[in-house]
């Protein structure tokens, strides 16, 4: 299984990890988002700062913390979310555009002889709403996906103060995430359609039923494997969920866990679109 777990800070991860974080106050932002630039910047990757506010504002945040020199030298480069961001007619994230964007500047990074391009962004004003969240999980799920061969990482970060409870539903679509935010994480793996990992209790049992329909909604239609060895524990409430998803969307889906439990579980609860393999 790819690399994952929980954080008590966005330092030390490998060039290419994918990083959710749930954050208060814009002080943590810019202490995270420095954090992560400075690893960044010792990989030699381009770095991108991406938040709500305009590029004069967001080359003093970053003078404040350090990298003004960074920023004179073409580093660093200040994006404003509104052009970070591809969009829709009706103004919500369009997740395929805004891919075929960020491998766009991934590859002109790569091209100007960096090893590749590092984001740190605040993903807030483009969350706050359900329908928002329903395109950025889309978008969050195919970026993951990419990153599992394209020189691109990313520092996806949202305010807590302001999103409360639904910055989880995004946070948990990040093989990394900060301490606190969430118990479970559904990514991206090579050999599977995607990975599950954690612990999913009656805490986060709504963010998971909210992100594991949003995640199958986006898979292919073939018979969908999930590698759930990086999952610790689970109850019956989660596992009808996920049956209940995938009947809905009429897809067959193979949980694969090394929990006997987990197994035993599953035969007991006489699931019709979920089979469990230990």
């Amino acid at each position: 299984m790819r690399r994952h777990g929980v954080l008590s800070s966005a330092a030390g991860l490998g060039p290419f990890a994918h990083l959710g974080w749930g954050y208060c106050g814009q002080e943590e932002f810019r202490v995270r988002a420095g954090e992560y630039i400075s690893d960044g910047l010792a990989a030699d990757q381009c770095i991108e700062y991406v938040a709500d506010r305009d590029g004069q504002s967001l080359r003093a945040e970053l003078a404040e913390i350090g990298f003004d020199d960074a920023v004179k030298s073409g580093r660093i480069h200040v994006t404003p979310a509104e052009d970070f961001f591809a969009f829709t007619s009706d103004g919500l994230v369009d997740p395929r555009a805004t891919i075929a964007k960020r491998l766009g500047a991934t590859e002109h990074a790569v091209s100007t002889g960096y090893s590749g391009l590092r984001a740190a962004v605040d993903d807030t004003p483009v969350a706050r709403t359900p329908e928002q969240r329903e395109a950025l999980a889309c978008y969050e799920q195919l970026l993951d996906r990419e990153m599992l061969t394209a020189p691109f990482s990313a520092l996806c970060a949202y305010d807590t103060t302001v999103l409360r409870d639904a910055a989880g539903e995004l946070i948990c679509l990040h093989p990394f995430v900060g301490g606190g935010a969430v118990g479970f994480r559904l990514f991206a793996e090579q050999d599977a359609g995607f990975a599950l990992a954690g612990e999913i209790d009656v805490t986060d049992s709504d963010t998971f039923v909210t992100a594991i329909g949003r995640v199958l909604a986006v898979q292919g239609r073939d018979a969908l494997v999930v590698d759930a060895s990086g999952l610790d524990f689970t109850t019956h409430h989660q596992l009808l969920a996920l049956d209940r998803h995938a009947r809905a969307v009429d897809r067959q889906v193979v949980l694969r866990t090394g929990q006997p439990v987990i197994a035993r579980l599953a035969q007991l609860l006489e699931l019709t679109n979920v089979r469990v393999e230990e």
